[in-house]
């Protein structure tokens, strides 16, 4: 302190509020060397104090409220990058999955082509080996003539009519008669030749 009551510049420097200490307001012991406060320099140090509280505080609340949003906003983030992957994850599980079984259908449907296919080779050789009646298109067992048969008599009987034009069974004295019907060597009855259903072979 200089001897006009104020504070050197070195502690005005140290008083930011700007507060002008009078002479009075300060004791001094006789060492020198310390400082005895007065009331109202106290107050003016806890009015300091409570100023930098309240601006650590509100520093301190702007900051935590920045963080906050910065954090929400990460989380967020997160969220919506953990939501693609796993969105991406299974669309490609999917199609994975998809992939495989119409594979899987594609080769038991091959498999079941194949079956279908080899059961009808062996169904049309067996029907191939087969006659077929010409009346009634069941299975025939007599024969008649070269490409003629039948499943039974009456079937043979009922189609002569129209057979009889086109039968190339050869007749004995060119004569041909009815189904059943001898004739003999010059077409009339009583031969022992029968056309009809007795001369068929099984």
């Amino acid at each position: 302190m200089n001897d006009n009551g104020k504070l050197p510049k070195d502690d005005e420097e140290m008083n930011p509020v700007g507060v002008v200490v009078d002479a009075g307001d300060v004791e001094v012991h006789d060492s020198g060397e310390q400082w005895v406060l007065d009331e109202r320099m106290k107050r003016m140090i806890m009015d300091l104090q409570r100023h930098w509280l309240t601006d650590y505080q509100q520093s301190r609340e702007k900051l935590l409220v920045e963080m906050t949003e910065r954090l929400h906003q990460e989380f967020l983030s997160d969220q919506q990058k953990i939501r693609t992957e796993l969105l991406t994850q299974f669309k490609e599980e999917l199609d994975t999955t998809r992939a495989e079984l119409e594979q899987k259908y594609r080769d038991t449907l091959r498999a079941e082509l194949l079956k279908v296919n080899d059961k009808h080779r062996k169904e049309i050789s067996t029907i191939k080996k087969k006659q077929w009646c010409w009346e009634c298109e069941a299975e025939a067992i007599y024969h008649c003539c070269w490409n003629t048969a039948y499943c039974s008599v009456e079937c043979q009987q009922r189609h002569w009519t129209t057979h009889r034009k086109f039968c190339r069974r050869k007749q004995r004295g060119g004569g041909s008669g009815a189904p059943g019907e001898s004739v003999g060597n010059n077409g009339s009855p009583g031969s022992n030749r029968n056309i009809g259903p007795s001369s068929v072979t099984q």
